[in-house]
């Protein structure tokens, strides 16, 4: 607030709820700016694949949307099958499972064109993956089974044409793409359960003013210069374009550091020193 040349208390400067909001905007500019290494999740995100079940029968009477499906005996005991998929042998289409409650044979699915004659074998399958809720950024660029095998990140338009539906299974899967924030789907089904862990930079929650910041000591003079430039903004200060500048500035030599961070000092990097912050 003494920056912008307002007093600092709550109660008296018209002006103390735009810069919580100025430093709210900085705040998720700078976590967005760049992976910066210090955010990077320890331990990694990790889940376990579903193996897919191919020993069940299933009958669906009725096609169209949000049509009901009867198996022929519970298939997977104490497991809900809501959210995996179903293909019938031999139809060239899989429906999502949208309902199902544990050790029932009913179903519910989201959409068949067409009906499915009692007795068809099926493969009930799980594709998509939900992770964890403050992820952010996939830190190496994929996933890791559990035996060493890295699955890269694609986006959905070339996972969708280079591996169309109906998916096939296989382990392990080529590539995957993210669905909305949390969502992943694989190429390709598992066929057994497996460990995948994914290394990731969360974000990281708004600042409330009462805690410390979740960003390294070296990373917080070009926050505050950033939320200073937007304040500056709000009030039409000539001194926004100065701050501005220097916000630019220290992030440069902040990225800088974060790359020193990650490749070190040893003789591949020709003994070049890590740059200072500050110039």
């Amino acid at each position: 607030m003494a920056r912008i040349e307002e007093e600092t208390g709550a109660s008296v400067s018209l002006w103390f709820d735009d810069v919580e909001e100025a430093l709210i905007e900085a705040w998720r500019l700078i976590v967005t700016e760049h992976p910066w290494l210090p955010l990077v999740k320890d331990p990694p995100g990790v889940f376990v694949t579903q193996d897919d079940i191919t020993a069940r029968t299933v009958t669906i009477a009725t096609a169209g949307s949000a049509v009901a499906a009867t198996l022929d005996a519970n298939p997977q005991s104490g497991q809900s099958m809501a959210g995996r998929k179903i293909r019938p042998t031999g139809f060239n289409w899989h429906a999502r499972i949208t309902a199902h409650v544990a050790n029932s044979t009913s179903l519910t699915l989201d959409a068949a064109p067409e009906t499915v004659a009692a007795g068809t074998a099926c493969t009930i399958f799980q594709d998509e993956v939900t992770l964890a809720s403050d992820v952010g950024l996939f830190h190496t660029g994929g996933l890791w089974a559990a035996t060493g095998e890295f699955i890269e990140l694609w986006d959905e338009e070339r996972l969708r044409a280079e591996h169309p539906d109906p998916p096939s299974g296989a382990w392990p899967p080529e590539a995957f793409c993210r669905l909305g924030s949390r969502g992943i789907r694989l190429s390709e089904y598992p066929t057994a359960a497996r460990r995948v862990e994914y290394p990731y930079t969360f974000i990281p929650a708004d600042p409330s003013g009462t805690g410390e910041l979740e960003i390294p000591s070296w990373l917080r003079p070009a926050y505050l210069h950033a939320a200073l430039a937007i304040a500056y903004g709000f009030k039409s200060d000539r001194r926004q374009a100065q701050a501005a500048a220097r916000y630019e500035h220290l992030k440069e030599r902040a990225i800088a550091y974060n790359g020193r961070l990650l490749a070190g000092l040893g003789r591949l990097d020709h003994g070049r020193a890590a740059p200072a912050l500050y110039r």
